[in-house]
């Protein structure tokens, strides 16, 4: 009887702590020209996302997936802490409130009409409203609870700082992130990230009619078999954001370290235009700010 309770007992204590890792896709290293190389109106873009300029990324692990509502969920239950002293605690938000509906009539007409609760937290659906330093947060505790380096720590100015030479999760670099995207040494140069369609590989505007995320991988995969890098939720980087970052990258696993203020953000949407989840379409909010349209995926060195 005692060995059935103590086996019980480790079943259970491993069934409260066990966490779920996210599913990882290899991306095989190798050089492309980042940024948009279109002239034309209908696609040239912003300013920010060039000159094109040649760049080369190491081999890597990313996410298949949008880190989800289910696996966030996890990291909350552990009531883990680091960097939450630079914005809200880390917490599953709340729904919009008046205010936010005020500003998005649209997506509130429909809210009204439909039957049962909040639509952003279906365990299924991407993880958003989340800062960068929620998303570094969870980089870092999946890192811990798997034995692995943990890359962002403070200084001793109380800043953030990050060594992308350690083992364990994290955000991808935005040279990572759109190589991943454009479909790794299996690029077909697509706009959009697995097809020049958007309505077969994204969740934007013009096909969620600012009805909310949808569920993870239901749109198609791009060449390397990665859903959602375009469309669904904005997705953080490593990198400071600047506009003018193009203009002197570096071209050997390139990322900008210099402080902005800012973080990169790539991807687009749901609740954003076509235009914005494209390959090489760039923002950069604060890092403590977040709204219903930002989210993650991350990466660990190969």
């Amino acid at each position: 009887m005692k060995k059935i309770l103590t086996a019980l007992l480790l079943f259970l204590s491993v069934g409260i702590f066990a966490q779920t890792l996210p599913e990882m896709v290899f991306v095989k290293g190798g050089s492309y020209s980042m940024g948009n190389p279109y002239s034309d109106n209908a696609r040239m873009g912003e300013d920010d996302e060039k000159p094109t300029h040649r760049v080369s990324v190491d081999d890597f692990y990313i996410g298949k997936y949008e880190i989800t509502v289910q696996l966030f969920k996890e990291f909350l239950s552990a009531n883990y802490t680091e960097f939450d002293r630079y914005g809200v605690r880390h917490r599953l938000p709340s729904a919009p409130d008046s205010v936010w509906w005020q500003g998005h009539p649209d997506t509130k007409a429909y809210w009204d009409s439909q039957i049962g609760t909040w639509w952003g937290w279906n365990n299924n659906y991407p993880m958003f409203y989340v800062s960068w330093f929620d998303a570094i947060a969870y980089c870092n505790w999946l890192s811990e609870n798997e034995g692995l380096q943990k890359v962002y720590s403070l200084n001793s100015s109380g800043s953030v700082v990050f060594d992308l030479s350690k083992n364990g999760y994290r955000l991808p670099t935005e040279a990572e992130w759109e190589y991943a995207a454009r479909g790794g040494n299996k690029s077909n140069n697509y706009r959009f990230s697995g097809s020049n369609n958007f309505n077969d590989v994204a969740w934007v505007d013009d096909n969620t009619l600012l009805t909310g995320p949808r569920t993870v991988g239901s749109k198609n995969a791009n060449e390397l078999g990665i859903y959602d890098m375009s469309g669904n939720v904005w997705e953080w980087c490593t990198d400071y954001y600047s506009p003018y970052f193009y203009r002197n990258s570096g071209t050997d696993n390139p990322v900008n370290s210099t402080s902005t203020g800012y973080r990169s953000l790539r991807g687009g949407s749901w609740h954003y235009r076509v235009e914005y989840a494209t390959v090489f379409t760039r923002d950069g909010p604060k890092a403590g700010y977040t709204n219903y349209n930002y989210g993650f995926r991350v990466v660990r060195n190969k």
